[in-house]
């Protein structure tokens, strides 16, 4: 009984650390060779990006979505760009660009 409650115990333990995954809000300041930089608090962090991570992309008078690599969208990046960033573990898997709302007024 022991051996079942300690392997539920470590299995529980395992699931739930994938299952958490961190959001920053940052700006962004650079990306170069795979490393994103931004700004979090006024200070410069430093963060891998998942070479296999894909983003949804749709261009200018598109209607479709295509899937394309992170690293594309993040090289063509401009600074001082506010930025949501998903991080699991010390790999970043996503980013999301805030943009500015239009007044409808």
């Amino acid at each position: 009984m022991f051996r079942k409650f300690f392997a539920a115990i470590v299995a529980s333990m395992l699931v739930a650390g994938g299952l958490f995954a961190e959001e920053i809000k940052a700006v962004f300041v650079k990306f170069d060779e795979g490393k994103l930089t931004v700004k979090v608090d006024d200070k410069e962090k430093v963060y891998t990006v998942d070479k296999d991570a894909k983003t949804k992309f749709k261009k200018k008078g598109d209607t479709d979505f295509t899937e394309v690599p992170l690293a594309d969208i993040l090289g063509k990046m401009k600074a001082d760009s506010k930025v949501t960033l998903t991080v699991e573990g010390d790999k970043v898997t996503k980013v999301q660009r805030e943009f500015k709302k239009k007044d409808t007024k």
